[in-house]
């Protein structure tokens, strides 16, 4: 049996100190997290499910088994290979496609709450059911499995909102593809690329007959991202460039006449593979790093702190946390000197992110504290700028917060 469905967890408020959330996690374990004794103190794994704003243990005969309608955490407890004297940490939490809004906001706010235990040592990241990172799979043989239902949620159900249709285009070639929303139009679309269509209930490729085989495969990988968002059973369509057919619900989304007060003014039509222009040309996504900032009552805000590839890495400051999407991945970074409520709503944060600026929800997210990065992450930015500093050992130059 399915469990009701939910309001979409990518819906959560960004500000999770002070929220409903914050309140019930707190009601939920007033002397402390109670799971967290013992957590991360020898090589393994652990894992819990979010019931009700707790967290409970889930049984190990179930790992690698998960509620299509909960919300998890997953704990990694590891040593390097070049010392095996000090134990490091990854903290996952995982999505289920049909999760709610306190379940996905509960995991967030006690990962965070896991890595304060642990001495805020941890790589945390976010899992997506159907878009898991292949390390995440690897902790359970290579694969997971999807349960229907879940755990009753927490707060009352609320009336949804029909999903909106949204188009994207890919774009490019091998090493420099662009993915970016589109007006919902057959103007939008020409013959040299490939366009997903992404609706309630399934996920289109319209496969321009002059794209080539990057598109197509890049195409393919994020239109199963999507899918697996939704989860029950969410079918990936591919589409032919051809004459369309009305009938067909893809070409329904996107109607070939224009109408002004009922009346047909116009027709509506893909455009030959020229209008798209050369791929050699496409700029892929301008990298972009975000400051997050806590203010009163709860009150957040975010700023621009750059764009393009090979930042400065100075451009971190100790005291936020930041936010840096290169195109296909997001990596949060959060500084030793950044305020709790900047900490704890990082992951709800990158989450408005992607869907202010109308990114593919399905982006991989890791969040990084400050010290703590990996090499992946500090390839992404350039030498510190002049007048900043380096502490020893520590990958990451940094200039006096402002």
């Amino acid at each position: 049996m399915r469990k009701d469905r939910q309001p979409d967890w990518q819906d959560t408020n960004v500000a999770l100190i002070g929220s409903d959330i914050d309140r019930k996690c707190k009601e939920a374990a007033a002397h402390g997290e109670p799971q967290w004794r013992g957590a991360g103190t020898s090589v393994g794994l652990q894992l819990w499910r979010i019931e009700q704003f707790r967290v409970v243990p889930w049984p190990q005969k179930k790992w690698g088994k998960f509620h299509r309608g909960d919300s998890y955490i997953v704990l990694r407890t590891y040593k390097k290979p070049n010392n095996n004297k000090k134990l490091e940490w990854d903290v996952h939490f995982w999505i289920g496609s049909e999760s709610s809004q306190d379940e996905y906001g509960t995991a967030a706010y006690k990962t965070v709450e896991l890595d304060d235990f642990l001495g805020g040592g941890a790589t945390q990241h976010r899992q997506v059911e159907g878009a898991e990172a292949q390390d995440f799979l690897d902790l359970f043989g290579g694969r997971v499995q999807y349960l229907e239902g879940g755990v009753a949620t927490g707060f009352k159900k609320t009336e949804l909102k029909e999903r909106q249709a949204r188009l994207f285009e890919v774009k490019g070639g091998r090493g420099n593809l662009r993915l970016r929303q589109v007006k919902l139009s057959r103007s939008s679309m020409n013959s040299g690329d490939v366009y997903i269509l992404d609706t309630e209930f399934k996920v289109f490729v319209w496969v321009g007959s002059e794209s080539n085989a990057a598109e197509r495969g890049k195409a393919d990988e994020l239109a199963k991202g999507m899918a697996a968002e939704r989860g029950g059973g969410t079918q990936v369509v591919h589409v032919p460039d051809g004459e369309p057919d009305e009938e067909d619900p893809f070409w329904k989304e996107l109607p070939g006449e224009r109408r002004f007060l009922g009346i047909k003014v116009g027709r509506v039509s893909v455009k030959g593979q020229e209008a798209g222009g050369e791929d050699a040309a496409v700029k892929a996504h301008q990298p972009l790093l975000l400051r997050l900032k806590a203010g009163e009552r709860g009150a957040f805000s975010y700023s621009r702190a750059g764009t393009g590839a090979k930042l400065p890495v100075s451009r971190l400051k100790s005291c936020d946390v930041f936010l840096y999407d290169n195109g296909f991945e997001i990596f949060l970074w959060v500084g030793k000197g950044a305020d709790q409520q900047e900490r704890v709503s990082a992951f709800p944060f990158a989450q408005r992110y992607l869907k202010d600026y109308r990114r593919p929800s399905v982006l991989p997210i890791t969040r990084y504290a400050e010290g703590k990065e990996a090499p992946r992450f500090i390839e992404q930015f350039g030498p510190p700028a002049k007048g900043c500093f380096a502490d020893p050992g520590q990958y990451v130059a940094h200039c006096v917060c402002m």
